[in-house]
């Protein structure tokens, strides 16, 4: 598992620094709940852009394979999750609040002085969860 990792994102963006590691799910306990098991881990990479880019950003990519409940037939079933998100950095919430307002797709964040990275990680894979797990469909197990 990675150790708790701590950056300052600003920091992180102009600089173009960039973060990989692996975590544990067990060690992800807000994901906890959503998972049939806990096993395996989630691969990430974080990249900071600069003003380059004209706003400050990290580009976060996580790759992991899931253990969910199927809603249909409530067998576990594998679930790869692999993610590629671009969060804006912004200084204030009201300079969020500005951009998402400008564009919709917006993702992004306020950027504080210290982001947890795993923290960041578990969130992005919570949002990239189904709603409703389940199968594939006609990939449910016929049951006895």
């Amino acid at each position: 598992m990675s150790e708790q990792a701590v950056i300052d994102p600003l920091r992180f963006a102009r600089t173009g620094e960039s973060l990989a590691g692996t975590v544990d799910l067990v060690g992800l306990p807000r994901l906890q709940d959503r998972l049939a098991k806990a096993e395996g881990a989630a691969r990430y990479r974080l990249t900071g852009q600069g003003p380059e880019n004209r706003k400050p950003s990290l580009r976060l990519q996580v790759e992991v394979e899931l253990h969910l409940v199927c809603q249909r037939c409530l067998e576990p079933y594998p679930f790869r999750l692999e993610m590629d998100a671009t969060l804006l950095l912004a200084r204030t919430e009201a300079e969020l609040a500005a951009w998402e307002e400008a564009d919709p797709w917006c993702e992004g964040l306020v950027a504080e002085p210290q982001l947890d990275v795993l923290a960041l990680v578990e969130d992005e894979i919570l949002l990239g969860l189904p709603m409703v797990p389940r199968h594939p469909a006609g990939e449910c197990p016929e049951r006895a």
